[in-house]
């Protein structure tokens, strides 16, 4: 196997670093790491401070001492080539629901039934809050292309973002050459040309 293709298990938290923060069994959210903010929650105050040079998967304390798990983002770590990690399934759980959501079993069960595979060019109408739209570049990479539009310009912003932060902007083959999201009423003025 390619060295560079290899998880690294040594991986520290860095200041700019898209991480994963596990509060509960059932509640987690993405947060990036910034020296001079907090986190808080119903267990406390955490320290982004504090977890700068931790490794992925440290238990925080916060000052009430209530507890976190600090989890890696893969699809933002340097060490894997892919434009997306494997990690779009724990990615879907902690996307924001403010739209209708497909979850990993029926995200799998569209790409199968679709027969979307690498090299595809997929049309999707409703970004929403890109959780379908990570899976399907994750399925039509390296040389396929998802094109995505929603009538709602900050939904369709917002999901800009969160496709974005997949990928370093210092890597060559970054998720931002795989898909497009437009702002667009399909229904409407449909697909363009």
């Amino acid at each position: 196997m390619d060295s560079s293709m290899k998880i690294s298990f040594n991986r520290y938290i860095r200041d700019g670093d898209l991480i994963i923060v596990n509060e509960r069994h059932d509640t987690m959210k993405a947060v990036k790491v910034c020296e001079n903010l907090v986190l808080q929650n119903r267990v406390g105050v955490f320290k982004h401070s504090n977890w700068i040079g931790k490794p992925f998967g440290s238990i925080i304390l916060s000052n009430k001492g209530g507890f976190v798990y600090l989890l890696a983002h893969t699809g933002q770590q340097r060490w894997i080539r892919l434009p997306i990690g494997s990690d779009t399934e724990l990615w879907t759980l902690v996307l924001s629901h403010r739209t209708l959501i497909f979850y990993i079993a029926d995200i799998s069960f569209v790409i199968m039934y679709l027969e979307v595979a690498p090299g595809c060019l997929v049309l999707e109408s409703g970004t929403g809050n890109g959780s379908l739209t990570t899976s399907f570049t994750r399925a039509v990479a390296p040389t396929g292309h998802v094109y995505t539009f929603d009538f709602h310009e900050q939904r369709a912003a917002s999901a800009r973002d969160v496709l974005l932060f997949f990928t370093p902007s210092t890597e060559r083959t970054g998720i931002s050459t795989l898909v497009t999201v437009g702002v667009r009423d399909i229904q409407g003025e449909g697909f363009l040309n």
